[in-house]
C-alpha cells in the first residue's frame, strides 16, 4: 500500500498539477451524489496536501471587481434587500439612482456595493468561523456559494466566495436644497382648523420628526409625525372623502389612502392597525387607524402625504 502511494505521488510530481485535476474529474464521474463528491474532493486534497503547497501559487485566491447584483422580486423593499446583504438601504437607493424606494419594479436589477473574493478553506474552519473571520453572516456565505448551500458545510481545501465591500462612486444629487441639516422637531397643535370645514386638519397631534423634501439624498414625499402615545395614537382623516386603499403596501406598511375629490389625495402610512375599509366614505376627523411601525419604518410614527393630481405637495402648505 505504501509503495502504491509513493508511485502515485511520484507520478503526480512528474506529470504536474494537471494530473490532480484529471483525478478529481474521474472521482466526479464515479459518483453523481453531491455529498460523495465533496467527500472525494476533501480526501483528494488531504492526500495531496503534503506537496500541494508547492503549487499553492497556482491556486491563489482572487478578487472580482464587478459588483454583485440583485433582481427585484414581488414584495421586495430596499430596506429588506439591504438587511439581507448587510447594506444600508439609503446607499442602495443612491447607488441605483432610485428617487422613490417604494416604486421598485419587479425584475429590476440592482447593483450592490459588494464584490466576491475567493478564499480557500483551511483545516478546522467552519461556516461560522469563516463568517466571523470575513465579517459577514453564515446566511450570506450560503447565498454566495450554491455548493455550500447544497451540502450545508465546507471542507478543507474548498474554494468559496466571501463578500467584500467596494468603494462606489455615489451619484451626485441635484435639485435639493442647499441646507440639508436635520430640522428640529416642531410641536404641532391638535386644534380645529380656522379655515372652515373644507380645510385640511392635522391627522394626529405630536412632533414633526422629518419634513417634506430632500433627506439623505432622496426625496421624502411627506412628513413624519410622532407622539408619546405611540401605537395608542388615533390617526384621523385630514379631510372628508372616500377610502381608495386600506391594506399593506410594501414600504408604506399598513396604508390608508383617502380621495377627497378635485385631485386631492392623502396617504396615512406605517399604521399598526387599520379600522376602515376600501370604498368606505369618511368624514373630516374620522378615525382611520392607529400609529405604528409597519413597512419600512425605523420607529413608531405616522408618515403623512398630500397629493394633488398625483403629485406630492408639502403637507405643511395646506395644513393650518
Amino acid at each position: 500500500m505504501a509503495s502504491s502511494l509513493s508511485l502515485c505521488t511520484a507520478s503526480w510530481l512528474a506529470s504536474g498539477q494537471g494530473q490532480a485535476v484529471h483525478a478529481a474529474d474521474d472521482i466526479r464521474g464515479m459518483d453523481s451524489s453531491r455529498g460523495d463528491e465533496q467527500v472525494a474532493q476533501a480526501v483528494l486534497y488531504q492526500y495531496l496536501s503534503p506537496i500541494s503547497s508547492v503549487a499553492e501559487g497556482n491556486l491563489a485566491t482572487k478578487k472580482e471587481s464587478k459588483p454583485l447584483t440583485y433582481k427585484v422580486k414581488r414584495g421586495d423593499t430596499l430596506y429588506q434587500i439591504g438587511k439581507v446583504y448587510g447594506v444600508d438601504h439609503r446607499k442602495l437607493a443612491l447607488l441605483n439612482r432610485i428617487k422613490n424606494p417604494r416604486l421598485l419594479q419587479v425584475g429590476q436589477v440592482l447593483k450592490l456595493p459588494l464584490k466576491r473574493k475567493w478564499v480557500r478553506v483551511k483545516e478546522g474552519e467552519t461556516l461560522e468561523s469563516l463568517a466571523e473571520k470575513h465579517k459577514t453572516s453564515k446566511k450570506m456565505l450560503i447565498k454566495l456559494n450554491p455548493d455550500v448551500a447544497a451540502a450545508g458545510s465546507v471542507y478543507t481545501g474548498q474554494v468559496i466566495a466571501v463578500p467584500r465591500p467596494i468603494k462606489v462612486k455615489v451619484p451626485k444629487v441635484t435639485g435639493g436644497p442647499a441646507n440639508r441639516s436635520k430640522p428640529k422637531p416642531q410641536v404641532i397643535a391638535q386644534a380645529a382648523s380656522a379655515k372652515g370645514a373644507a380645510s385640511f386638519r392635522w391627522p394626529v397631534g405630536g412632533q414633526i420628526t422629518s419634513r417634506y423634501g430632500w433627506r439623505n439624498g432622496r426625496m421624502h414625499n411627506g412628513i413624519d409625525i410622532w407622539n408619546a402615545q405611540r401605537t395608542g395614537s388615533v390617526i384621523r382623516s385630514s379631510l372628508g372623502g372616500r377610502v381608495i386603499k386600506a391594506g399593506y403596501s410594501n414600504g408604506y406598511g399598513n396604508l390608508v389612502v383617502v380621495d377627497h375629490g378635485n385631485g386631492w389625495v392623502t396617504y396615512y402610512a406605517h399604521l399598526s392597525r387599520i379600522i376602515v375599509s376600501k370604498g368606505q366614505a369618511v368624514g373630516r376627523g374620522q378615525p382611520l387607524g392607529y400609529m405604528g411601525q409597519s413597512g419600512n419604518a425605523t420607529g413608531v410614527h405616522l408618515h403623512f402625504e398630500v397629493r394633488r393630481n398625483g403629485q406630492p405637495v408639502d403637507p405643511l402648505s395646506v395644513l393650518p
